[in-house]
């Protein structure tokens, strides 16, 4: 990494860690959906997974060939490996990735039967390795992408929200911490009129996303990263 985005990361993060302690932090226990603290459409629900599945899962990513996401002329520091369906921005049209490992489709499975949809309707997987110190900057994710699902692994972090029309208004910004284990959903206002972000990793974290198609483009000329 050249060292003026050094400097840049290195500005985003003292930027970030600024705005953590003006934002409002929500801390939930259990299970929570629709609830008066938190945007329409964002869910959270903790020990979705057991301790047993984790670690099993923790596992598997050692096996991995994680590679630095990039986002147009951007490497990030995050690492990934995707499958299923992707969205390719060239030619604007899905093309099959590899196919989901066996383990890989059970998680699905298991969050499909869950939600009471079909397990085919989650085209894309993502598994995210966030190293000590690694973040994901503020976005929407791209629109061609529906619903969207995320398992927290190995550790906690704080995700960060705000209003896509008003992103400078500190006070409309919330926190909610992940714990390890737990489920996100992002549906409806959280993902279509909100962005989100993650601060630099404290300890090493791995998150599992899952992603609808879309069924008709929701959104215009965001800032979007997969």
């Amino acid at each position: 990494m050249s060292r003026p985005v050094e400097q840049q990361v290195a500005r985003e993060s003292k930027a970030a860690r600024s705005m953590l302690l003006r934002m409002s932090t929500v801390h939930l226990e259990g299970d929570l959906f629709a609830a008066p603290c938190l945007p329409r459409g964002l869910e959270y629900h903790a020990d979705f997974l057991s301790r047993d599945d984790e670690q099993a899962l923790v596992a598997r990513f050692a096996t991995l060939p994680f590679r630095e996401a990039t986002f147009q002329q951007y490497t990030a520091r995050r690492r990934v490996v995707r499958y299923g369906r992707v969205h390719d921005p060239g030619t604007r049209a899905f093309v099959d990735g590899e196919p989901l490992p066996a383990w890989l489709a059970d998680v699905r499975s298991c969050v499909a039967t869950w939600r009471n949809v079909p397990a085919e309707r989650f085209v894309h997987a993502l598994v995210t390795e966030y190293r000590p110190g690694t973040p994901i900057g503020w976005h929407r994710d791209k629109p061609e992408y529906g619903m969207v699902i995320g398992l927290s692994l190995a550790s906690a972090c704080r995700m960060r929200f705000r209003p896509y029309d008003y992103p400078h208004d500190r006070r409309a910004a919330i926190a909610l911490e992940l714990a390890p284990r737990s489920l996100y959903v992002m549906e409806d206002d959280i993902r279509w009129r909100w962005q989100h972000s993650i601060p630099p990793a404290r300890a090493l974290r791995y998150s599992i996303t899952l992603r609808t198609q879309a069924v008709r483009r929701q959104a215009e000329g965001e800032r979007a990263v997969t």
